[in-house]
């Protein structure tokens, strides 16, 4: 028998989970100590073989069976959980798969639960905004998990809006490039994350931290910037001159399809008014990140606009 902790890890094939193998495996003390079993809905796929090719035990599972769940995390020390809304379209159902992730887990007795969450936006402005289901369905499931957790250990990566995602909302419509949100000014503090890089310096931050991260809500940024600053940045990035424009949500709603139209507008206008986490929360960004692993470097979105290679919009 190994002597390693086994860590299993959803969404394997994806960023988050995808950063936490990279992490541990691109580190000799990690990979030392811990063991990784990669769940997916596919293990035949090239992704689940590429993941095998690197020593982790692939195991298929689905979020709906709690039975195939019970398998999967069987064993663990530790398990990370991510549910995704946007595969599903429902909250009822995203929240479903997070609580089976969580009961699986009380089955098998697993020591430390980490899974993805989001802030309560519905709470947390106090019933303005309602609307973006795809982060209160994961908040909800973070007040059953703490509520029932007994004696397991749980944490929570709550991940900041994608780089990739601020870089697609630049465009140019006409009248040069522009990034075209509901944002108020160009001054508000926004988060952004580089998911794949650095999701997993946060989250196994958390396993090593064991009983002290216990109920922890670790705020998953790669950097702060604001508009004034993403649109100079990209400026240079591009060799040319970009624009921040504000306007309404029912205009930016006009942008959108319908399926996701309510949550994403509502969205944007809560971070216009607080920032993603809440108001004030960059000034907190120090608490989150003494959970990342020691000497873990975070990217910045000039850098990341710089690593993604020539950009034309």
């Amino acid at each position: 028998m190994s002597s390693k902790r086994l860590l299993t890890i959803f969404g394997a094939t994806g960023n988050q989970g995808g950063s936490i193998i990279d992490t541990v495996l691109a580190r000799p003390e990690l990979s030392a100590k811990y063991a990784l079993r990669g769940i997916t809905r596919d293990p035949s796929s090239g992704k689940s073989k590429a993941l095998a090719s690197r020593g982790v035990e692939v195991v298929r599972a689905e979020l709906d069976d709690v039975e195939s769940l019970k398998t999967a995390v069987t064993g663990s020390y530790g398990v990370f959980g991510v549910t995704d809304f946007w595969a599903v379209m429902s909250k009822a159902r995203e929240m479903q798969q997070g609580k089976n992730i969580f009961a699986a887990c009380q089955a098998a007795g697993v020591k430390h639960f980490v899974f993805s969450s989001l802030p309560h936006v519905s709470k947390l402005s106090k019933g303005k905004h309602t609307l973006v289901e795809h982060f209160d369905g994961k908040a909800e499931v973070e007040l059953v998990i703490e509520a029932e957790k007994k004696d397991m250990i749980a944490s929570y990566f709550m991940p900041a809006m994608f780089l990739i995602e601020m870089k697609k909302l630049i465009q140019d419509h006409g009248q040069g490039p522009t990034l075209t949100v509901p944002y108020p000014d160009e001054n508000i503090a926004v988060p952004l994350l580089e998911p794949r890089r650095d999701s997993g310096k946060y989250i196994m931050g958390l396993f090593e931290a064991g009983e002290k991260a216990n109920g922890v809500e670790v705020q998953g940024v790669s950097c702060w910037t604001t508009p004034k600053k993403v649109v100079a940045e990209a400026g240079e990035a591009l060799g040319k001159q970009v624009r921040f424009q504000s306007i309404s949500g029912e205009v930016f709603a006009s942008f959108l399809p319908e399926a996701i139209r309510d949550d994403l507008t509502d969205m944007f206008l809560w971070i216009g008014e607080a920032s993603y986490f809440g108001l004030g929360t960059e000034k907190k960004q120090a608490e989150s990140n003494k959970w990342l692993v020691e000497g873990a470097d975070l990217i910045n979105w000039s850098q990341f606009l710089k690593e993604g290679g020539p950009w034309k919009v």
